[in-house]
């Protein structure tokens, strides 16, 4: 886990957010650091084409998914909106170390399962978590989001984390 998580490799998460917001969907990127290096990008796109699995971490992790077979718990994922229960599900069985998270979401988000969760116990206890890490940029996208479209109004109000 980095002692101090790096603006630049949140930068790459946004990036894809707002990729994803220009596409027309919930605006949510994420990024995967091994050494020092974005190695993975996601990006949502579950609004285009309709695929309700296609999570920017799922995403991240899907391209690269050799690589952190080989290399458990050495890399880090930034993503701009704390993950809902399938992709924290995925980053726990992948291995990834340390989540860096932009916006934590009280209503979807997974992270207060956790210490509840057994199979979490077993599989990897170790998971270190920064929450709040660039969160008005990622708010600000969201707010758009919300905007636009006039749905997930919960999105539009700054969550505390």
């Amino acid at each position: 886990m980095p002692a101090h998580p790096a603006p630049e490799f949140m930068l790459a998460a946004l990036n894809e957010a707002s990729i994803a917001l220009e596409a027309g969907n919930l605006p949510i990127g994420a990024a995967i650091v091994h050494h020092d290096r974005v190695i993975a990008l996601g990006r949502n796109a579950i609004s285009t084409p309709a695929d309700d699995t296609r999570h920017a971490e799922l995403a991240a992790i899907e391209s690269i998914a050799s690589f952190l077979a080989e290399h458990k718990r050495e890399c880090t994922l930034y993503t701009t909106l704390e993950p809902c229960m399938m992709c924290l599900g995925a980053i726990i069985n992948v291995g990834i170390e340390s989540i860096v998270i932009a916006r934590p979401d009280p209503d979807v988000g997974a992270l207060r399962l956790l210490p509840h969760a057994d199979y979490y116990a077993y599989k990897h206890s170790r998971l270190q978590v920064i929450t709040g890490f660039m969160q008005a940029e990622a708010q600000a996208l969201l707010t758009e989001y919300v905007r636009r479209t006039g749905v997930r109004q919960h999105l539009a109000a700054n969550a505390e984390g």
